[in-house]
């Protein structure tokens, strides 16, 4: 199934967020928005998703672009360590099926 792409608009109108804000959030929290041939932001759904996320952040939580970063430091160095415990247990397991195998 191919993925759906979408334009700066329709973010913007899903998420009841100006495209502004969209692009200003872009700068402060460092996000890498793909780009058409033209230049033009395409979002993924993966995109949507941290955008929602970060909006609960800011205007359900009350939280500033400062405490977003550091949250979002925290969420990528959870992620890092999930991912090397992934990797170590992918290990284990090769050596164990290495050891089958001889």
């Amino acid at each position: 199934m191919k993925e759906k792409f979408y334009y700066i608009r329709e973010v913007s109108k899903l998420l009841d967020i100006p495209a502004h804000i969209l692009r200003y959030w872009e700068k402060e929290l460092n996000f890498k928005i793909m780009r058409d041939q033209k230049g033009n932001r395409i979002y993924t759904q993966n995109d949507i998703e941290m955008l929602r996320n970060i909006k609960n952040l800011i205007y359900k939580d009350g939280m500033k672009i400062k405490g977003v970063k550091r949250k979002l430091r925290e969420k990528k160095l959870e992620d890092r360590k999930e991912y090397v415990k992934l990797l170590k247990k992918m290990l284990k397991k090769i050596e164990e099926i290495k050891k089958c195998l001889q």
